[in-house]
């Protein structure tokens, strides 16, 4: 039973040896899909230094890293359709296991406590067409580095990271089939980035026509340490999902880090053989209906 990781690569790709310094020694391969024409999903173009290359080969010590190249931009699709399309594609370039995908800047600390859970979740890879599965994890998503340190949310802001199965039907999910959150967190470098990199971002991004994303990132730009504890349901498309901003004082992302971890082990939630099983007839019930 193979643990594989996909990273969708663009212009943030400088982010992904953070991320992937967390789980190299806990999977088995490591997948980065590059649009072959650098394209973004908005059909814009971006670079990717030579010395980047040069890196991952000296990173790679167990070559375990391969380069996927493919046409993801599709002009008249939407940046989003581009996103899902894209990560199909990799799960079908990933192959049969525990399929992974990760974007640069989430950063699952304590990974080898995922490889523990997922190793004991072994039944669920026998016939895995008919125990097809997506487990959530937890976003503490970075809003804001500041000179001192970095204002984040951690409000149970979930995500999907982890299937076996072949197809998704949205960003990193499917809804046909059994969703399970295990409570595995991610700090998710989301917004704590320069000015120019957020600006990039939002107009690229797969989320690029769902809000203003003018108004939000003017927004952004005047947070500071003075005001931040102002402003409350700051998010976007569902405010309360970001209630409010945390502060901690830190001198580095690593730094942060690894704060966090210490004071926040991931501690995941089990799920029993017996739930999966209900689960999976409750499929059956539906599509006999």
């Amino acid at each position: 039973m193979k643990i594989k990781v996909g990273y969708l690569l663009s212009y943030d790709y400088n982010m992904f040896f953070t991320s992937v310094k967390q789980v190299y020694d806990y999977v088995d391969t490591i997948f980065l899909a590059i649009d072959k024409n650098y394209l973004t999903w908005s059909g814009n173009s971006f670079e990717i230094e030579e010395s980047f290359f040069e890196r991952v080969k000296s990173f790679d010590a167990k070559n375990k890293i391969e380069f996927y190249y493919d046409d993801f931009y599709v002009s008249g699709l939407t940046p989003m359709e581009c996103e899902v399309r894209e990560r199909n594609m990799l799960l079908n370039r990933m192959g049969d296991g525990w399929l992974i995908q990760l974007d640069v800047d989430e950063y699952m600390y304590d990974f080898k406590k995922i490889r523990k859970f997922l190793k004991q979740h072994w039944y669920l890879m026998v016939f895995p067409k008919f125990t097809p599965v997506i487990f959530k994890g937890i976003w503490i998503t970075l809003f804001k580095k500041l000179p001192e340190g970095y204002l984040y949310i951690e409000n149970n802001e979930r995500f999907p990271f982890i299937t076996n199965c072949k197809k998704y039907d949205g960003p990193r999910t499917n809804y046909s089939i059994s969703n399970h959150l295990i409570n595995a967190k991610a700090i998710h470098q989301s917004w704590a980035r320069s000015e120019e990199e957020i600006y990039f971002k939002i107009t690229n991004w797969g989320h690029r026509d769902d809000f203003d994303t003018q108004k939000h990132f003017e927004f952004w730009r005047d947070l500071d340490l003075n005001n931040y504890d102002n402003y409350k349901n700051i998010h976007p498309l569902k405010p309360e999902l970001w209630d409010k901003l945390n502060y901690i004082p830190s001198t580095s992302i690593d730094d942060f880090i690894e704060q966090y971890a210490e004071k926040n082990k991931q501690v995941l939630t089990n799920v029993g053989f017996f739930k999966m099983l209900k689960a999976f007839f409750r499929k059956i019930q539906k599509r006999i209906k």
